[in-house]
This record gives structure tokens, C-alpha cells and sequence, in this order.
């Protein structure tokens, strides 16, 4: 999966006049390159140490304003929270349901099957995302089943 680089997207900020402040690029670059899909208050955490200005409101209000510019996409995989992905090519996303861990998954890797095995993951339900356990999980024995 390519996506668009942290410069080109900060290009693309200027270019539509928005001002990037440095909260704003703090939390742009805390999502490039992680592939942990962070909630909202993941990511405040995470960075308010180093920027004490920072609050909870600026977080939720700057990843509202890359959702709305195509910049990152909101995963909600969880019915109780969003979580936040740098990656906005099309792509789907796997949920382990132990460990709650999200993986992104090609588009080719998903064979429109309700249940079987994905780069070592058991898919047991495929919706808009899929639900099942994660091959880290499985390695620590959290299924008896086999691949």
C-alpha cells in the first residue's frame, strides 16, 4: 500500500490555506509511520509531555480537520471509539478481538470469504472490516485451532 508522504501532506495543507501549527504537526507526524491506528486520546497522550500546550480539544479538532482534508481516515472498528490511520489508500482492516490490536490488510489479501486464514490471522466474520484473531495471539496459543 503507498500513501502520501508527511511533506506532501503538509503541502497540502499550506496549499489550501490552512495554517499548520506546530500541535497540528506534532499530531501529523506522531500518525506517519504508525500502524498502530491510535485513538484520539492515544495520541494525546502520547504527546502532551512534549508539547504542554497541547489539549485534548486541539487533538480531537486537528484530526477532524485531516479527516475532512482526506489527509488521514477514521477507523471505527470499535463501536466505542475511533481510531485514526495515516494510510488513505484504499485498504481494509483486520480487529483482533483478544488483543484489540487493527492491522491494515490489502485490498488483494481479502478473498470475499466469511471465514479462513489471512497472512496467519483466522478470520471468523468479514463486514467492512474484519473480526478475528491476530497471528501474535495465535503464537501465544489464544486459539487451539490450526492454519
Amino acid at each position: 500500500m503507498r500513501t502520501m508522504s508527511l511533506e506532501v501532506k503538509k503541502a497540502e495543507l499550506k496549499e489550501r490555506g490552512i495554517l499548520l501549527t506546530i500541535q497540528r504537526s506534532a499530531v501529523l507526524d506522531f500518525l506517519h509511520g504508525n500502524t498502530q491506528h491510535p485513538t484520539a486520546e492515544e495520541i494525546y497522550q502520547a504527546l502532551r509531555g512534549l508539547y504542554p500546550a497541547l489539549s485534548r480539544a486541539t487533538v480531537y479538532n486537528t484530526l477532524d480537520l485531516f479527516k475532512q482534508h482526506g489527509l488521514i481516515q477514521e477507523v471505527t472498528i470499535e463501536r466505542s471509539k475511533a481510531h485514526y490511520d495515516y494510510n488513505t489508500e484504499p485498504h481494509h482492516h483486520f480487529l483482533c478481538r483478544h488483543c484489540y490490536r487493527i492491522y491494515d490488510v490489502g485490498m488483494e489479501k481479502v478473498l470475499f470469504e466469511r471465514e479462513g486464514w489471512m497472512d496467519g490471522h483466522k478470520m471468523e466474520k468479514t463486514l467492512l472490516y474484519i473480526i478475528g484473531i491476530c497471528s501474535a495471539c495465535l503464537k501465544e496459543g489464544h486459539y487451539a485451532g490450526t492454519p
